[in-house]
């Protein structure tokens, strides 16, 4: 399959391990470790996202890479310890690339350009990574649930990095009182999650999507410009 790579103004780190192998916990890997490893959370991407998890077996990630199962036993010794790395790579992949885009803005950047900086940072992110996407969203609910639960604890981390950039923005009047923040947060990350399911590469850019994703819930779809119905501003 042929990936577009969407260029973001933050070049992070290519992905995060989280060190679950037994033979990688403990000590810093080598870069060829590193580099062989890439390649078998790719492969097991691909096959989870096309096999699901109950019918993806080792031996059909080996022969993807092109390796003998032994290979992938000696980094992920069992198929929930590679599919617990696999998901939560991404979700600190993911996270990296957001909080840097935030992280290098000039200090008093307006609470709103924070949150566009961000959109568009996850928005490139995810677009990159659409086979893991498909993939955690076969795995997360099929793992063992000491699995989900160090996962999830990941995943509350990224939620409340976004509570705090929507909390900041209402905070500074430029959310509505009458908006709950909370809500807020999750119609935006929802939207932009769900931007995978429909985007095709076209006239739009990543940046442009998550612009207009933006400027329409901070002003609505209202032409007046946000206004709601009893008049509020």
């Amino acid at each position: 399959m042929t990936t577009t790579k969407h260029e973001s103004p933050t070049i992070g780190r290519a992905r995060d391990l989280t060190r679950t192998s037994r033979n990688a916990a403990g000590r810093k890997p080598s870069r060829k470790s590193e580099i062989v490893q890439e390649r078998i959370l790719d492969a097991a991407a691909k096959v989870f996202a096309t096999k699901g998890y109950q019918l993806a077996k080792l031996s059909d990630i080996a022969n993807e890479v092109g390796v003998h199962v032994t290979a992938i036993g000696y980094h992920f010794p069992t198929k929930d310890t590679l599919a617990e790395e696999l998901i939560n790579s991404l979700v600190n992949t993911v996270h990296h690339r957001v909080r840097a885009s935030v992280e290098t803005l000039p200090e008093r950047t307006p609470p709103r350009d924070r949150i566009l900086a961000a959109a568009t940072e996850f928005l490139c992110a995810i677009l990159d990574k659409t086979e893991y996407i498909t993939a955690h969203g076969n795995v997360v609910n099929q793992v063992p649930q000491e699995v989900r639960d160090r996962h999830f604890s990941l995943l509350a981390a990224f939620n409340d990095f976004w509570r705090g950039l929507v909390r900041e923005a209402y905070d500074a009047g430029a959310i509505r009182p009458s908006v709950d923040p909370s809500l807020a947060t999750q119609m935006l990350m929802g939207t932009l999650i769900w931007t995978r399911e429909w985007y095709k590469p076209g006239p739009k850019s990543p940046a442009q999507i998550a612009a207009e994703i933006v400027n329409t819930l901070f002003d609505g779809f209202s032409p007046t410009g946000g206004a709601s119905a009893d008049g509020e501003r």
